[in-house]
């Protein structure tokens, strides 16, 4: 396979599918409002004002030299009984792979998650993983060469999030967050207590929305399809390992957007999300895809998706394979090491669904059984309810948010 028949299967595969670590808000944007298309394909500052609230924008460096944007919607007074309260409990959401902080907007202002934690007091994050349109920057490396890609989201979990975090407290003087992931989101946030036990002190409770973790029985196609040759050590997947997985051209994005909206019939658009989520998609929002099309994806590595194909490969939810050469030298073993849940002791709330393609029922009871503090499960109603509908499903709100900001709720104000 050339490198020009990897940039292929790689555009197509997705087609479906500075001072810094300062509390320093960025206001410098320009917002224009001339059209709900503008909208739909400008950041998520823009977004976030024309949906009246309030936005700041700050960077974070990590150890390694990765420039993140964190994007916050500073709470609102919430009264209680005709009183104000005085807490202001932080939230942080993490998105999924090759998603930014704009997933978590798509739903518009009445029914967005970030928008209705803000309008129930809570200080709301927006974080940004390496490689996508808000980071892609390295003090050591530029977005043109391998090094810069050479990332999966192990370095996520143990680089960018503890980053966000330190630099959360310290803007906020909040010790204790509550945490928001989905589907990668969930995968960080899992590594990162895991690797790091230390931060476990940091989170009051974790909603983990469809988390990818144990994927052995994924009915992904793309696993099934290209899990064999990039879920193993071989020339092909060594050269990918450097390489950037999507491109972020927004030409290519308005474009992507424009046709869903005009040229095409809804279901044939959605058809391009088929090969990586499954085929029922009927709880899709299909009102949103010309905002899904234009915001995802939205950048990341090669690295990151084989690394869950290593996990389709191996039934194990573990460390990135380097081979046995290299696991030696990294590791001191000729596996890797698989990533011990027992040590995430934050409350964990759950979310899954029966007809999720990417996380087969299976594969998450493996996971409950692996999780010490599991507080309580949810599993999504609908029948039909897939990955993505958890955060473009019809009656997202209903099923999931309302539920979540339930949960906040009584553990600020009721627990002990």
């Amino acid at each position: 396979m050339s490198l020009l028949d990897v940039g292929m299967v790689s555009f197509s595969l997705l087609i479906l599918l500075l001072p810094l670590n300062r509390c320093f808000v960025d206001t410098s944007f320009v917002f224009h409002t001339k059209s709900n298309r503008e909208v739909i394909i400008t950041d998520a500052m823009k977004r976030i004002h024309h949906d009246g609230f309030p936005v700041e924008q700050h960077n974070v460096q990590t150890k390694d030299g990765y420039v993140l944007t964190l994007h916050r919607i500073p709470c609102r007074q919430r009264k209680l009984d005709d009183h104000v309260l005085q807490k202001r409990p932080v939230v942080l959401l993490m998105a999924g792979i090759y998603a930014s902080s704009d997933v978590w907007l798509l739903n518009g202002a009445e029914d967005s998650l970030p928008y209705l934690l803000s309008n129930n007091g809570y200080d709301v994050w927006l974080g940004n993983n390496r490689g996508n349109i808000y980071a892609r920057h390295n003090i050591w490396y530029n977005d043109t060469q391998p090094e810069f890609w050479n990332f999966s989201w192990h370095e996520m979990s143990i680089y960018d999030l503890p980053a966000m975090i330190d630099f959360i407290r310290a803007c906020t003087g909040e010790e204790r967050m509550h945490f928001i992931g989905i589907s990668q989101g969930g995968t960080i946030f899992l590594v990162l207590n895991s690797m790091l036990p230390q931060y476990n002190k940091h989170f009051k409770t974790a909603v983990l929305l469809a988390p990818v973790t144990y994927v052995g029985n994924t009915k992904a196609p793309l696993a099934k399809l290209f899990g064999p040759l990039l879920g193993t050590r071989n020339y092909i997947s060594k050269i990918l390992e450097g390489v950037e997985m999507v491109s972020t051209n927004k030409y290519v994005k308005k474009f992507l957007s424009m046709t869903c909206l005009k040229s095409e019939p809804p279901r044939a658009c959605v058809s391009r999300l088929w090969p990586a989520v499954g085929y029922n998609t009927q709880m899709l929002n299909l009102t949103l895809l010309p905002d899904l099309m234009a915001n995802f994806p939205v950048g990341g590595s090669f690295k990151q998706l084989m690394h869950y194909f290593q996990g389709y490969m191996s039934k194990n939810f573990r460390q990135y394979d380097y081979g046995r050469e290299m696991n030696w030298l990294r590791y001191h073993q000729l596996e890797p090491p698989a990533y011990q849940l027992q040590k995430v002791t934050v409350p964990v709330i759950l979310f899954f669904a029966q007809n999720d393609y990417i996380i087969a029922l299976e594969d998450m009871f493996k996971l409950i059984k692996h999780l010490p503090n599991v507080k309580m499960l949810y599993k999504l109603p609908p029948k039909y309810w897939n990955h993505f509908d958890f955060i473009c499903g019809l009656r997202v709100r209903e099923f999931i948010y309302n539920k979540v900001i339930d949960e906040f709720n009584f553990y600020e104000y009721h627990h002990r």
